[in-house]
């Protein structure tokens, strides 16, 4: 699919669910971190991926849905990886976002000591990493 109709699709809550993957996540923050910068893409990701959750059925709770940590260790991963790549042109830079990270699924484990994932506290707030800093 393209990416302005992938974007447009996520950010209408048109797009089926199955195709919101580990690399649909990527695809998405990379070209919001290129479009809009680090912390504009954050509150935009969280936005989107809130609102679509609930679109599909899901819901944003303390236990499930978005979560906070990852979703924003992600976009400190991707402006980082801007910021070494750039100037590139969003189609290019996406494809290289996801081929990067795709396969690393779990790296929030080489940056923190502890389940983040099934952590509540990092569920619903920002909390920094414990084994290594974030760019």
């Amino acid at each position: 699919m393209e990416i302005d109709a992938f974007l447009a699709a996520f950010e209408g809550c048109a797009l089926p669910k199955e195709q919101w993957t580990h690399g649909a996540h990527l695809l998405t923050g990379a070209c919001y971190v290129r479009e809009l910068g680090r912390e504009s893409a954050l509150t935009k990701m969280r936005e989107c991926v809130r609102r679509y959750n609930e679109s599909v059925g899901g819901r944003n709770t303390e236990t499930g849905g978005y979560h906070e940590t990852i979703t924003a260790m992600w976009i400190r991963l991707l402006d980082s990886l801007w910021r070494e790549c750039q100037p590139m042109e969003r189609a290019a830079f996406a494809a290289h976002a996801v081929a990067m990270f795709e396969p690393r699924k779990a790296v929030f484990r080489e940056y923190y000591d502890f389940d983040v994932v099934g952590s509540t506290e990092a569920r619903l707030r920002w909390v920094e990493p414990t084994l290594k800093t974030l760019g």
